[in-house]
């Protein structure tokens, strides 16, 4: 899709007139230009523009308000932020834009480049198409669905490798949430988890996980393969009286070492019951289950909660570690984060992971296991154990296939 309008905001007339001069070199799309927010919004509500460049300091309204406003009035449009301030002002104001509402937020650093220009339109007329395709597929389950796919098994975990950060072996797997949906296919929790959630059946799924998740890990022992698999639980899921008895069942039942298993807490919310919460944590312990804190530093986790519980494995969000290569505040927070987890004795997973470049640079910080989709996809049961005879037919620098 081609870009029809575009909006400047800049009261800077030199400035304005360079980006304008670069864009219709560029680009034969309408442009129009205003020298402050106010106005800026004023040439919105006459006609939506495609794109808005925008210049953080000007007077009357300048752009941080400016997009509040925007955000406010529920017009949806790409923003690129035009200044000179410090980084972290900038990174600070996209993601106070984020939090508005606004889905297409960038920025450009002054003195603007025509490379620079021209990349950031490739980059909106790409984005732009992708969205138009992904709302021309819209999905939409009910309660009524869902409740059949749990009665009829049509959920199912894939797995995603965890590899040693050290020499690349295969060490385990996390267990994703799957419906294979009779009508859309394969769907991913984003479709169906919040839906599901509310109607009060979190617990359900999670049992129905666990015991899928842990049953195909026995298969892979049985294989030869001496694989770690982790199974993603809520807050709620640790308050529930008979949680520790439903786990260490499972495993019993299927032969499955619990020191092989790790339960991840989503910190997606506080925990209601710290008391009921921490005799689950502990019971597993006890019995040599793994209890890890999943995207530390981004839910409701906290310090307290870090010492006072009796965690083994501490996961880095991927947000950090998606940003520690171009932004030495997202660095200093992973290199914390890990010296942080060796002087409490933990296991450090980083999750997230896109490029040989991050991989190294986590496993010279410290890192012990990664996860990522450079690294490996999530994949079925049936490709999973595929991907197993793949890579355990390949010599490996390791002694052993566990950390």
């Amino acid at each position: 899709m081609d870009i029809g309008n575009i909006l400047i905001i800049e009261d800077d007339a030199f400035q304005s007139k360079i980006l304008h001069s670069m864009l219709s070199s560029i680009t034969s799309a309408t442009i129009v230009t205003a020298n402050n927010g106010k106005r800026g919004f004023e040439a919105v509500k006459k006609q939506k523009p495609d794109l808005i460049f925008c210049d953080l300091y000007m007077p009357e309204m300048d752009g941080v308000e400016f997009v509040r406003v925007l955000a406010d009035s529920g017009i949806q449009t790409t923003v690129v932020f035009t200044s000179s301030a410090a980084s972290d002002v900038q990174a600070a104001v996209i993601e106070m834009s984020k939090s508005c509402g606004l889905k297409k937020v960038a920025n450009l650093i002054k003195p603007l480049k025509r490379e620079q220009v021209t990349e950031l339109l490739t980059w909106v007329q790409k984005d732009t198409s992708i969205a138009q395709s992904k709302q021309s597929q819209i999905i939409s389950v009910t309660e009524d669905e869902i409740r059949h796919a749990l009665r009829s098994d049509q959920f199912e975990p894939h797995y995603q490798a965890h590899f040693d950060a050290r020499c690349g072996t295969l060490i385990g797997a996390e267990a994703l949430i799957r419906w294979n949906h009779p009508k859309f296919g394969m769907l991913t929790p984003i479709h169906f988890l919040d839906k599901l959630i509310d109607m009060g059946l979190s617990y359900q799924m999670t049992c129905h996980m666990l015991r899928k998740s842990i049953e195909t890990a026995a298969s892979w022992h049985n294989k030869g393969w001496s694989l770690n698999i982790s199974v993603n639980v809520t807050p709620t899921d640790l308050i529930q009286p008979d949680f520790a008895n439903r786990v260490l069942q499972i495993a019993d039942e299927v032969r499955f070492p619990p020191h092989k298993l790790t339960i991840e807490v989503t910190e997606t919310e506080l925990a209601s019951d710290l008391a009921r919460t921490l005799e689950n944590t502990s019971r597993l312990r006890i019995r040599g289950v793994n209890i890890s804190i999943d995207d530390f530093g981004t839910g409701h986790s906290s310090l307290s909660q870090l010492i006072s519980s009796p965690f083994t494995e501490l996961k880095i969000d991927q947000l950090f570690v998606s940003k520690m290569l171009k932004n030495n505040k997202h660095l200093a927070a992973v290199q914390c984060v890990i010296a942080l987890s060796k002087s409490l004795d933990l296991r450090v997973v980083a999750e997230g992971v896109e490029s040989q470049v991050q991989a190294r640079r986590l496993a010279q910080l410290g890192c012990d296991v990664l996860q990522g989709y450079f690294l490996a996809k999530p994949k079925s049961s049936n490709d999973f154990v595929q991907f197993c005879f793949k890579h355990f037919n390949k010599p490996s620098q390791c002694k052993s296939a566990s950390i």
